[in-house]
């Protein structure tokens, strides 16, 4: 059975990462496959059978759940449609003023168009991701269980396109989510209520109780209690982000585990005043003790939002209370499989987020290094509840191991890694599970009061200690990505093994060594970056030695950052930022910033919180960080194998535009010039090859202002002759860039174009001859619009 639950996990991991291509990850699956087929093959040919069977249903189950659930998405050409129609809310979201989400459960919608097939299209959609804009609407605040007549605008899913980056469209996906967009109108209708509304409303009152609560126990309360972790300040978020202590502060397997751990002392004392009046074999409750605890954990896990590490905590407590009740002989090896196939039989694209991969590895490494086993011998004394090196070891063993577990996949997943995250785990555990969760109860039960106040006291502190520990990024360290990680993982399974096994503490340093030592860019990356209706371009290369200087050489830089949405979304924070991370670590030698346009400049700011920036560089130069380009000499300056000069006309005028302000920046690698040019407009276009000259020619055009009409002139495109251009855009934004006259005048002087829109993130490979990679086309997965 076990063999075919192993091989059944392989085949859905299998089935969804072939599809997303993440080599790395395959190469891993891989290996567990060839152990298994290794270690079971040499046996008997009925394992062989065994291992064929179960991969083979598997893989069919997971690619028919994927086409039910492409069957009812939104099409791509179908973006943009205004629609009406009846849907019941289900979830909803007041985190942020000003703005609502709501999730849409449809019943019914209008067949308003004469066309037939988006008609045909409309029907099939189930669920919808609604935001509304208070600003932009004067619907009144809709309440989760209503049922409404409603009237909305449409984005049919579609995700960034990066080498490194959150596939957006697959978790829509992953969630059912047909489509997204922004509410015009609505209308309750009255409707009566069933179980499904009733719960929906409890859990909506208690994430409106728990947020009305004053202090810090407004911003935490929500996220512990019930997943939902839009209240608390983005600076915090960061804060736990970078000290590794993000798990504690939204619902997982310790809060759920306690919560249970409650209902289990309760419901014993009960059980115990039944026995007071009856003899125990008659004892009723004791008979309903596992149903009473399988639906405590089903109901908190309901109200905690169904997160993945929720589903993980709560179906491995079912387990357990199931074998427990029926005394079946079962090891917590052969729980953790089961829950890890239920999770991804549940929802197959759970393994393309980094949430399963932290929360199967952290509990696997656990039961790996036997954490789980219960001495038995002497009786303790008294003094082991004392603070003793075996009480201590107990404290810190588990988050040394866990550690070292999760280390490659921060690093796969461009986040950091410090020990840091080790002393606040060691403190901050223990200090959540006996004060801060039961004061959490209390304070949503009894709201304002002595024990609000005892929490915003421990949250204020635990706060300030956590941004300190924060500002410490030099003990921040981020690896760039590579088959080196895949070659990391065996190193990291020998460490956690037994004491004696061969190469352990061989592996241990070899780990350490990878830890300390800075690595730099693997690979040379020259990267036009998918970031919509926006801008970022982003180089690096690789650390090579030049003779002539006897140093190493290498350089990074970004030329735009992308925007930052009301929402609080930064592109510059993760699209730019994790790309960076991935390919040349945490540091970039230069930043230019064309001008200061959000499309341009609004993700600065998200930028910065993770990248170090040597040197920065504006058109418009916004903080004391900035120099401006415009008082640079035209002369080529070096960054790695990269050189760069500015094409600076803006001084000659006192008053441009915000874009005819724009950093001009020529670009040369490899002897082929690439001309950055902003969002500047056709008469500074006219001053450059009046100015400039022959010195404007360049192989590759970043097309300025998305392919507006007001740039891109002929005679401008004759100055530079590119061989190629590129441009920046979103999907069918509402500026409608690029314009078609500007695509049909390069298509008269044969230059051909690629546009971010249509292409994702543009990959420029220079040798002999320049060549594109094109990341949307490149063998997408079967959801990609």
């Amino acid at each position: 059975m076990r063999l075919c639950l192993v091989s059944s996990i392989i085949a859905l991991l299998v089935s969804i990462l072939a599809e997303s291509r993440s080599e790395i990850m395959l190469l891993l699956i891989g290996m567990c496959l060839f152990g298994v087929v290794s270690f079971y093959g040499r046996m008997r040919y009925q394992y062989l059978l065994c291992i064929g069977l179960s991969m083979s249903l598997t893989s069919i189950y997971c690619h028919a759940w994927l086409d039910a659930r492409l069957a009812s998405r939104l099409a791509a050409e179908y973006s943009g449609v205004v629609v009406s129609g009846i849907a019941d809310l289900v979830a909803c979201d007041y985190s942020r003023e000003g703005i609502e989400r709501y999730q849409l459960n449809m019943r019914s919608i209008d067949e308003s168009s004469s066309d037939e097939y988006l008609n045909l299209a409309l029907q099939k959609l189930k669920k919808l991701s609604i935001t509304n804009y208070r600003s932009n609407t004067n619907s009144k605040v809709l309440r989760c269980g209503e049922r409404i007549q409603f009237t909305a605008k449409l984005r049919a899913p579609y995700s960034f396109i990066n080498p490194v980056g959150f596939d957006y469209e697959a978790w829509l996906l992953s969630r059912g989510i047909d489509a997204s967009g922004y509410l015009i109108s609505s209308e309750a209708l009255a409707v009566a209520p069933n179980l499904l509304t009733n719960l929906i409303t409890l859990r909506q009152a208690g994430i409106e109780r728990s947020s009305a609560l004053s202090g810090f126990s407004g911003q935490v309360v929500p996220a512990l209690l019930f997943g939902v972790s839009g209240y608390l300040e983005k600076e915090y978020w960061l804060s736990l982000q970078k000290t590794g202590a993000i798990h504690l502060f939204v619902v997982s397997g310790l809060h759920v585990s306690f919560l249970v751990l409650i209902v289990v002392f309760l419901w014993r004392r009960i059980v115990q005043l039944e026995m007071l009046l009856a003899p125990y074999n008659s004892s009723y409750l004791m008979k309903l003790t596992p149903l009473v605890l399988l639906i405590c954990c089903l109901l908190y896990a309901y109200m905690a939002g169904f997160g993945l590490a929720v589903q993980r905590s709560s179906l491995m407590i079912m387990v357990a209370i199931g074998m427990t009740y029926y005394r079946s002989h079962w090891s917590l090896l052969d729980t953790w499989l089961w829950v890890m196939w239920l999770v991804l039989l549940i929802n197959p694209l759970a393994c393309l987020f980094i949430g399963f991969w932290f929360s199967f590895t952290a509990v696997g490494a656990l039961l790996l290094t036997h954490l789980g086993a219960v001495s038995v011998g002497k009786k303790k004394s008294s003094s082991s509840f004392m603070i003793t090196p075996s009480w201590w070891g107990s404290m810190v063993r588990p988050q040394w191991v866990v550690f070292i577990a999760l280390m490659p996949f921060l690093w796969m997943f461009q986040q950091s890694q410090s020990l840091l995250s080790l002393l606040v785990n060691i403190l901050a555990i223990p200090l959540l599970a006996f004060c801060i969760l039961p004061l959490s109860l209390l304070a949503l039960l009894f709201e304002e009061g002595v024990f609000t106040l005892a929490l915003n006291s421990l949250f204020e502190i635990g706060f300030d200690l956590l941004q300190l520990v924060s500002y410490e990024s030099s003990w921040l360290v981020y690896k760039p990505i590579g088959v080196w990680l895949f070659m990391l993982l065996p190193w990291m399974l020998t460490v956690m093994l037994f004491r004696g096994f061969p190469f352990r503490r061989l592996s241990l340093l070899l780990v350490g060594l990878i830890y300390f030592l800075p690595l730099g860019a693997i690979e040379d990356k020259l990267l036009v970056l998918d970031v919509g209706q926006g801008l970022s371009l982003y180089g690096t290369s690789k650390s090579t030695f030049n003779s002539s200087s006897n140093s190493t050489v290498e350089g990074a830089w970004v030329y735009d950052t992308g925007a930052e949405f009301r929402s609080g979304f930064s592109i510059g924070e993760s699209v730019v930022a994790k790309n960076v991370l991935a390919f040349s670590g945490d540091r970039v030698d230069l930043l230019f910033v064309s001008h200061s346009d959000n499309d341009h400049a609004g993700g600065e700011l998200g930028l910065r919180r993770k990248i170090k920036v040597n040197k920065s560089y504006a058109g418009q130069p916004m903080s004391d960080d900035h120099a401006s380009c415009h008082q640079l000499a035209f002369q080529w300056n070096q960054v790695g194998e990269y050189q760069w000069r500015i094409l600076s006309i803006a001084h000659e005028k006192k008053k441009l535009s915000d874009n005819d302000l724009s950093c001009i920046v020529q670009i040369k690698y490899r002897g082929r010039r690439i001309l950055l040019t902003g969002d500047i407009g056709r008469g500074i276009e006219r001053q450059l090859i009046e100015r400039y000259g022959e010195e404007l020619k360049s192989d590759i055009l970043l097309v300025s202002h998305h392919g507006s009409h007001s740039s891109s002139s002929e005679a401008f495109i004759r100055s530079v002759s590119p061989e190629l251009a590129i441009v920046s855009s979103g999907f069918k934004n509402s500026f409608r860039h690029p314009h078609q006259v500007v695509l049909d005048r390069f298509k008269s002087l044969e230059v051909p174009v690629y546009i971010t829109a249509l292409s994702g993130a543009i990959e420029i490979n220079i040798e002999e001859e320049i060549s594109v990679v094109e990341w949307r086309k490149n063998n997408p997965p079967i959801w990609r619009q």
